[in-house]
């Protein structure tokens, strides 16, 4: 099943103030007094609270230019409190697994010095056929 905005039915939101108000009254919603979070910032949460089916119901007004910014910038912020949580060491797995699906990786890289000592030797595998001779 597709979500409501492929639907084709009418838009959540007609203009970026209310959609941004909204995201904002999010924020609000999951701080404190103090400005700390009583619970973590989620895009799942975020897309219900706005009142989307689910995070990729959201992600459609991501590609349209007048929401742009409004939902890269709320994305963002869950990225920043999971990458800070990494940072503390606080929930690190579950925080990394989150950071991962931002596309965010885990690398290593190793570098070779010196002589590998790569031989290459090939053998022929076939036989040769009758068009192969040599004249």
């Amino acid at each position: 099943m597709k979500d409501d905005v492929s639907r084709g039915q009418p838009p959540k939101y007609k203009d970026k103030a209310a959609f941004q108000k909204k995201i904002d009254e999010y924020f609000a919603s999951i701080t404190d007094d103090k400005g700390e979070y009583k619970r973590p910032p989620t895009v799942s949460g975020m897309a219900i609270f706005l009142g989307f089916v689910d995070r990729r119901s959201m992600y459609h007004y991501r590609d349209k230019d007048e929401f742009y910014g409004s939902v890269k910038r709320a994305i963002g912020m869950v990225e920043a409190y999971n990458e800070e949580q990494t940072a503390k060491g606080s929930r690190c797995a579950g925080n990394i697994f989150i950071l991962k699906n931002f596309d965010w990786t885990d690398r290593q890289e190793i570098t070779q010095k010196g002589d590998m000592g790569i031989t290459w030797n090939e053998q022929r595998t076939y036989k040769k056929d009758e068009s192969d001779k040599e004249e």
